[in-house]
C-alpha cells in the first residue's frame, strides 16, 4: 500500500543523497582550489628567491585579503579541531595527582583539565581522552559521578 508515509519516505532518501553529492562535489572543488593555491604560492615563492624580494610581505597580505572574504557567519559555525600534542603521561598523571592531593575534595573533570592548563601549560586535544590515559598511571584515583559530572579524588 503506498501512503503518503512512504511517499515522504522516499522524497527524505532523495533529498539525502542530493544533500551528499553537493557534500562531494564541494570537497572535490575545495581540494581543486587548495591544490591551485599551493603550485601559485610556490612559483611566487620561486620568483621572490630569484629577485631577492622578502616573501613574507605577500604571504602576509594574501592571508590578510583571503580572511577578509570569509563571512563571519560562516566562521561561526566551523569547529575548530584542536591539534594533537604528545603528552609524557606520567608527568600529568603526577600533576593530577598533585591536584588532587591539594584539593582533598571531587574534582571535576574540567575543574582539573582548568588547573592542568594554568599551572603546566597542559591542554589535550580531547580532555576525557587525556585524563583517561593520565589515569590508567593513577590507580588509587577514585572516579565518580555527580549527575552527569565526573568527578576524581584521592
Amino acid at each position: 500500500m503506498f501512503n503518503e508515509r512512504k511517499a515522504l519516505q522516499m522524497t527524505l532518501q532523495a533529498l539525502l543523497e542530493q544533500r551528499m553529492a553537493l557534500r562531494r562535489q564541494y570537497v572535490d572543488q575545495d581540494k581543486q582550489l587548495g591544490g591551485e593555491i599551493k603550485q601559485v604560492l610556490s612559483r611566487i615563492r620561486e620568483l621572490d628567491a630569484e629577485g631577492g624580494e622578502d616573501p613574507g610581505q605577500f604571504f602576509q597580505e594574501a592571508a590578510a585579503s583571503s580572511a577578509e572574504e570569509i563571512p563571519t557567519e560562516m566562521l561561526q559555525r566551523v569547529k575548530v579541531r584542536k591539534t594533537h600534542i604528545r603528552h609524557d603521561y606520567q608527568q600529568v598523571a603526577d600533576q593530577i595527582r598533585e591536584i588532587l592531593r591539594e584539593r582533598m575534595s571531587p574534582t571535576s573533570l574540567a575543574e582539573l583539565c582548568e588547573e592542568l592548563k594554568e599551572r603546566h601549560g597542559v591542554e589535550f586535544s580531547s580532555e576525557y581522552i587525556g585524563i583517561q590515559k593520565a589515569l590508567k598511571l593513577l590507580p588509587e584515583v577514585k572516579v565518580g559521578k555527580t549527575g552527569r559530572k565526573l568527578t576524581f579524588s584521592l
